[in-house]
């Protein structure tokens, strides 16, 4: 009988999992038609807006594989060894 009890835990715990896990994958609800028409206005007016000449666009970051340290921006690489015949 007590090993029959043993196996509740596991059960149970398998079952609330279950249960969170299609409680978190439900889509979300939609949101108001006043919020979404608001937010297509003001999508539209921000590119209806042109951009301004004098500020150069946002800069691209490189990505890199992790743990590579990505350059700080403005400062020189330095050259390559070239010292070594190919």
């Amino acid at each position: 009988m007590s090993a029959l009890l043993w196996w509740l835990i596991p059960l149970g715990a398998t079952l609330i999992a279950l249960a969170w896990a299609a409680a978190r994958s439900r889509p979300r609800r939609a949101a108001g038609t006043h919020e979404t028409v608001g937010d297509m206005a003001r999508f539209r007016a921000a590119m209806r807006r042109p951009m301004p000449a004098d500020r150069p666009g946002p800069e691209r970051r490189r990505t890199s594989r992790p743990g590579t340290p990505t350059p700080r921006p403005g400062r020189a690489r330095r050259p390559a060894d070239r010292s070594h015949p190919a």
